[in-house]
């Protein structure tokens, strides 16, 4: 359920599209980018809400470097990992992120999202932590978003929420899995949730 939660709100409430290379303007560019998703999600009413989910994924998808995220959450192994496997693992953890993001995305189509004005700005800012907070109603609900620049933009790699890191909490499933199943059977298990064959 944890999991359900950071990759709902991590990749649905903020996706980050940072066409920017300066870090000031980048958290300009998250507002938009909030402000963006929250608009669309506003257009569901029920009958329309796998077309909204769909536009709303398609807006926010090319920002996230999910191969990165996918080395990153496999860990070491990700090294030893075949051409082949490195694709097939790739393709089913986005596959995996981007279902549980649409399940649940519309619980937060009413939400606010501050973002805030002081990023954490490393390796001469070429990465970039931008914080925001997601309210609706209750708590707010803190995030941290990492992203690396790459040309005129940053592409996020990671999403922390209330200091839990996406990247983390799979590395902790995932890991389980590769040392009793291995590389293969990870794959054979995110496709198996996926549904793919």
């Amino acid at each position: 359920m944890k999991t359900r939660i950071l990759t709902a709100l991590g990749i649905g409430v903020m996706s980050i599209g940072l066409a920017v290379a300066s870090p000031q303007q980048a958290v300009s560019q998250v507002r938009e980018n909030a402000s963006q998703v929250l608009s669309i999600l506003n257009k569901a009413n029920g009958s329309n809400d796998a077309a909204v989910r769909k536009q709303a994924e398609n807006y926010a998808m090319p920002y996230f470097d999910f191969e990165r995220m996918t080395a990153l959450a496999v860990g070491n192994p990700w090294r030893n990992a075949s051409a082949a496997q490195k694709q097939a693992l790739t393709n089913e953890f986005r596959t995996l992120l981007i279902r549980t993001y649409s399940g649940t995305m519309l619980k937060f189509k009413n939400s606010k999202v501050t973002v805030r004005d002081n990023p954490v700005v490393n390796r001469g800012g070429k990465e970039v932590i931008v914080r925001a907070e997601v309210s609706q109603g209750g708590k707010p609900v803190n995030m941290d978003f990492t992203a690396y620049q790459s040309g005129s933009r940053y592409r996020v790699y990671n999403v922390a929420v209330e200091g839990a890191s996406l990247v983390t909490v799979y590395r902790n499933q995932f890991g389980q899995t590769i040392q009793q199943k291995g590389i293969d059977g990870l794959i054979a298990e995110l496709k198996s949730k996926n549904g793919s064959r």
